[in-house]
């Protein structure tokens, strides 16, 4: 049998635990509160999912474009295209 002791003891850590998760939930999604949530309701969660899908499509553009700029200077300084003959 588990020492009634050490029982209390895990309970409050694992107490502990629950509210530091729900505290950093709470923080970490305070500033993306623009309007209610409701999760019964999928009118509201649809919405913020595609704006967050929406901004990490950006996001990822633009990381690549900042990756492959300086390929794409070196490949046009270095590769002349010839005039069109007529």
């Amino acid at each position: 049998m588990v020492d009634p002791r050490v029982r209390s003891l895990l309970l409050v850590g694992l107490l502990c635990c629950a509210l530091l998760v729900d505290l950093a939930l709470f923080v970490s999604t305070s500033d993306d509160a623009r309007e209610p949530f409701d999760p019964f309701r999928p009118a509201t969660l649809l919405p913020i999912v595609a704006g967050r899908l929406h901004t990490l499509e950006s996001q990822v553009r633009a990381l690549f474009d900042m990756l492959a700029a300086p390929y794409c200077e070196r490949a046009q300084h270095e590769i002349p295209t010839p005039p069109p003959s007529r």
